[in-house]
């Protein structure tokens, strides 16, 4: 059975490149990357020039992520209550004047002033370009918009370091100087740039129902874990890879700005080239145990770094933590790509971005105190076990207590009682009487590959989808179909609160997708009638939601 809405939207992902907007937004994304990563090679020549610590050095690095950390919710909500480009223009401009006056300043004061201020302007950079993207395009288009985008911020975390180093042997000043482009960005965001019409909020809005929304959305088991893991891997990234890597290499092996620049480099080329390829990776293994996974890449880079004895071996573990960085970052914002509302799409991603600055800030930070206390070796060793530490926090955070809410459990004879939806996740409510429901619509699951029908019950409240076993059989059982080798055990659940369906991912081993976006375990998301329903990947086994 074919849908001309599925191929529709499998034919669209190749029309980005011929969207103007497309390229204004990464624009965008390239000067949020810029003023983060290209001073990093001239760090050791900075610290000599004015005669200051590694650990004073290292502020020139935290005071440019420190705004974000605070003001960045601040420029969500305005963007959603004044426009996208009524924050996005100044963002860009204060970015360049930033930028600039830092590669111009007398003193090492005055260089984190204006790092200060630069950070203010790039505060809004990267909440706002995701934003944007969710604007524009949806379904298969908002896929690869986003591939698109992680591979660009692996390439451009790349070659800007190698640009930086390259500039900073001439002076430490010409890196802050490229700042300037982003005038001429800010410029085709005016002129080029064209967004959907939003209604003007400015009469209307109201603060609590707003934050209310936002909140809802992000106060969620498995939302706050990714949020974890986005926070802990810019930690891990800006605090360690790109700040005190050059200062060991430096130290033990006397590299200069421009060797510097080419071992962030390698390792941000390793970032892009696991991020091409995590559509591969993806065919055997989820989004979930992809980011656990990078969590001990981690760990076993960060750990060999300080041990290894000359220059050449050290791209070994520069390579781990670029491929650590290419699982993580893509995966992680893919998944929180399509849970914000459309009202306060701005503000959730401004939490989003916001933890990252907080990543950003804290990890130069917390390894300054390593270095001061314990040497600089200590803040690689330190780094390490707290990337073990992150893998069992996010380990708890995604696996939901609703998965023991089984099939089995759910055959036990209990009173009626009506589940009702609130936020993303089920809460039982007990309902003493019921309306007369005169005509039951009929709910059904189409196989494509096969064309059969599975009618669902009438009256049901929660039911199972997966292949039976010794220990349990599923209302749903699909073990006689072409292809279950996909499907998991207890692969899915379906609800029914008396109005809506909804389905919700067990943590299966192959994942479940709806219009061929991949689920979050554990979040329930609502069914509407025509909805493609895949579990496991490369759409082998693919149901669509029917509703007669």
């Amino acid at each position: 059975m074919s849908n001309p809405r599925m191929q529709n939207q499998s034919n669209n992902g190749a029309n980005i490149f011929k969207d103007k907007n497309f390229y204004v937004i990464n624009f965008v994304t390239l000067m949020a990357i810029l003023g983060g990563t290209i001073f990093n090679p001239t760090l050791p020549t900075i610290q000599k020039f004015f005669q200051v610590s590694e650990e004073q050095a290292a502020w020139v690095a935290t005071l440019f992520q420190l705004p974000g950390a605070f003001i960045t919710p601040v420029f969500g909500v305005l963007a959603d209550v004044l426009g996208r480009k009524q924050i996005l223009v100044p963002s860009l401009l204060i970015f360049a004047l930033g930028g600039t006056l830092s590669g111009l300043a007398s003193s090492f004061s005055s260089l984190l002033g204006w790092r200060f201020l630069q950070g203010v302007g790039t505060a809004s950079l990267e909440s706002l370009q995701l934003t944007i993207i969710g604007d524009l395009y949806h379904g298969r288009k908002l896929g690869a918009v986003m591939a698109f985008n992680a591979s660009l911020i692996g390439i451009s975390s790349a070659l800007f370091p190698l640009i930086g180093g390259f500039l900073g042997v001439f002076s430490w000043r010409y890196p802050f100087l490229l700042s300037l482009l982003a005038i001429i960005v800010a410029f085709l965001v005016l002129t080029i740039l064209r967004l959907p019409r939003r209604p003007q909020n400015t009469e209307n809005f109201q603060l609590k129902s707003y934050l209310q929304t936002t909140w809802n959305s992000i106060n969620n088991r498995q939302v706050l874990g990714l949020l974890f893991a986005v926070m802990s891997v810019f930690m891990l990234q800006t605090g360690t890879c790109l700040t005190f890597l050059p200062f060991l290499a430096a130290n033990k092996f006397g590299t200069s700005e421009a060797i510097n620049g080419i071992l962030l480099t390698c390792m941000s080329l390793s970032l892009a080239v696991v991020a091409s390829q995590l559509g591969r990776l993806l065919r055997n293994l989820s989004e979930i145990k992809l980011i656990k996974l990078s969590f001990l890449l981690f760990a076993v880079g960060l750990l060999i770094v300080p041990l290894v004895p000359n220059i050449w071996l050290l791209f070994i573990p520069i390579f781990l933590l670029g491929a650590a960085q290419g699982m993580a970052l893509p995966c992680s914002q893919a998944l929180l790509a399509g849970l914000s509302a459309q009202e306060s799409r701005a503000g959730f991603m401004a939490v989003n971005s916001t933890l990252q600055s907080w990543g950003q800030t804290l990890g130069p930070l917390l390894g300054s105190l390593a270095i001061r206390f314990w040497g600089l070796q200590a803040v690689f060793y330190t780094s390490a076990v707290f990337s073990l530490i992150g893998f069992a926090i996010f380990n708890y955070f995604v696996t939901s207590k609703i998965f023991d809410f089984t099939a089995k459990t759910i055959q036990i004879q209990v009173p009626p009682h009506q589940i009702s939806i609130n936020s993303e996740e089920p809460t039982l409510a007990p309902e003493p009487t019921l309306p007369t429901i005169l005509q039951q619509p009929v709910a059904q699951l189409f196989h494509v590959q096969t064309n059969r029908v599975i009618e669902l019950p009438e009256h049901f409240q929660v039911i199972n989808i997966g292949k039976s076993s010794n220990r349990l059989i599923p209302e749903v059982d699909l073990s006689d179909f072409p292809d279950s080798g996909v499907v998991s055990r207890v692969h899915a659940q379906i609800c029914y609160d008396g109005s809506e369906y909804y389905i919700q991912d067990l943590n299966s081993s192959n994942g479940t997708y709806i219009n061929k976006y991949p689920m979050i375990p554990g979040i329930w998301y609502k069914l509407k009638s025509g909805l493609q329903i895949t579990l496991g990947r490369q759409d082998a086994f693919a149901f669509i939601f029917q509703i007669d």
